[in-house]
């Protein structure tokens, strides 16, 4: 079958300035994102979990310091 995608990818980003250390994000995402030197979330690895975890941690993120987009089309998932 022509045209079919397969699943989709996703690319995230923490915005360091909002990120408080919460931790939801490592809590939801552990492949994904760890706590660098400052105890601030980043992303380790994109590929390390499914874009509905990733999607999940940026929603329980109480600062919403993490953006989601489609790494194929640039789409922002979330916000």
């Amino acid at each position: 079958m022509s045209g079919t995608r397969g699943p989709r990818r996703v690319r995230a980003e923490v915005d360091h300035m909002r990120c408080v250390s919460n931790a939801m994000c490592v809590t939801i995402a552990p492949g994904v994102f760890a706590h660098n030197d400052q105890r601030q979330s980043e992303v380790v690895d994109s590929e390390g979990g499914t874009p509905e975890a990733i999607i999940e941690a940026a929603e329980n993120c109480p600062t919403s310091a993490i953006t989601v987009t489609d790494a194929v089309t640039g789409e922002t998932l979330f916000p």
